[in-house]
């Protein structure tokens, strides 16, 4: 038996973006009516298709979930409310696209006719865009958007609006196309970023002209064009050999309050494997005791995931030491950034390295001391590594930094040729 909702007027459906996705994909409602007449409206949920039940339209009871309820609830009010308010309309406006999108708008986003802006160019609705996925990464945990990720979106279309003033382009959905591209790319390398800043851009702006597609506000698919594309250049992301690390460690910082707290910070974030914003602010109420084994538990901001990592005796030993047996106070991470730099200059951590840049369209080769290159996610990227090459089991490193599958951890992790030889030499096969 068919769980759609049908009317008079047509039918509605919630789909999955993606079903054959391994993680979270959109849910959209699906509204049919008539021959060839639909409508696809995002109700900005989103669901792992494993956890989806299309026959009975809503979340499994996946105990995971914590806001299962009120997702399958909205969906269902959602529905209603909507055969509801197109039972009301006239004949005519019962085929209009506008006018059902309208409809959706109010009930799903809460927009209000009168009090909301109609949507017809490309910068409002970008604008729109961003101030519903800034209330979205606020108050609906399904969609796990942060608000670093929210930044980023209106970073690209500041710098679109950018180039719409100084090129004069008239930027808007009709001309995003292949001459736009190539000029827009062409005027973030005159202003001097690097490739790689230029692909976030260009791949932010592909996410935004897909949701507008979807939504219905853009029909201009020259986008989708393989040469319409996100460029990148691989990055030196560097990570501290075990001694770099006990070099950081034994160095002696207590003239330099501002460094030693960056560099304790740090290396906490090294022996928990987690990103800047989970070990930077670390409280108390988060260490735990298992079986007698302290052990700190973090809930990470990006993923959610919960997990529990044991505290390392050095760890141990600086908060002892230096703080009253408490984690250390939080420091903003743009301090953590430029302080650990500087440790990382007394520790002595100097080898240079070869950076390869393409910068203004031209590629530079500098040789940098490894300190300049020490960033709060080093600690992360540090670990990781580290922990491969001492043996510990991939799956137990993975438990303890939350990456999802072993593609994704070994895309991560930094190491040498040399040091995954040697690595191997010391597996059985080479020495039976």
């Amino acid at each position: 038996m068919s769980k759609s909702i049908q009317s008079t007027s047509g039918t509605v459906k919630y789909r999955l973006k993606d079903v054959s996705s391994k993680a979270e994909t959109s849910i959209f409602l699906d509204y049919s009516f008539g021959r060839n007449n639909r409508i696809k409206f995002a109700t900005g949920y989103k669901v792992k298709p494993k956890n989806w039940d299309n026959s009975n339209q809503r979340i499994r009871a996946v105990s995971t979930i914590a806001n299962r309820e009120k997702v399958n609830s909205d969906l269902l009010n959602y529905s209603s409310d909507f055969i509801k308010a197109v039972s009301e309309l006239d004949e005519e406006d019962k085929q209009n696209k506008e006018v059902l999108k309208s409809l959706l708008a109010k009930i799903i986003r809460k927009e209000v006719g009168e009090e909301k802006k109609k949507i017809t160019t490309f910068f409002e609705y970008a604008d729109d865009y961003i101030a519903n996925k800034e209330t979205q990464s606020k108050d609906i945990k399904s969609v796990k958007l942060s608000p670093i990720t929210v930044r980023a979106y209106k970073q690209t279309v500041n710098r679109l609006k950018e180039f719409n003033k100084r090129k004069s382009y008239g930027l808007d959905f009709t001309n995003i196309d292949l001459k736009f591209y190539y000029k827009f790319v062409a005027y973030l390398e005159e202003y001097g970023y690097s490739v790689n800043t230029i692909g976030k851009h260009i791949k932010n702006l592909v996410t935004i002209l897909n949701s507008a597609t979807e939504d219905g506000f853009n029909s201009n698919l020259k986008y989708k064009s393989r040469e319409f594309k996100p460029v990148s250049e691989e990055t030196v992301s560097i990570y501290l050999t075990e001694k770099e690390i006990d070099a950081l460690y034994n160095v002696d910082l207590s003239k330099t309050p501002d460094w030693e707290l960056a560099r304790d910070i740090f290396l906490i974030g090294y022996y928990t494997g987690q990103r800047v914003s989970d070990y930077n602010g670390i409280t108390l109420e988060q260490i735990k005791t298992f079986n007698g084994r302290e052990v700190f538990e973090f809930v990470q901001q990006k993923t959610n995931k919960k997990l529990y990592v044991p505290i390392h005796h050095r760890v141990r030993t600086i908060m002892n030491k230096r703080y009253y047996g408490n984690p250390p106070r939080k420091l903003n991470a743009s301090d953590i950034n430029e302080y650990i730099k500087e440790a990382g200059r007394k520790a002595k951590i100097i080898e240079p390295i070869t950076i390869t840049k393409t910068i203004s369209g031209n590629k530079e080769v500098q040789f940098i001391p490894k300190h300049k290159l020490i960033v709060s996610h080093t600690a992360r990227r540090s670990f990781c590594t580290n922990a491969y090459l001492s043996k510990m089991p991939v799956i137990d490193i993975m438990a303890i930094s939350g990456h999802s599958t072993e593609r994704e951890f070994y895309k991560y992790i930094r190491i040498t040729p040399q040091e995954r030889a040697v690595k191997i030499a010391d597996s059985t096969f080479f020495n039976n």
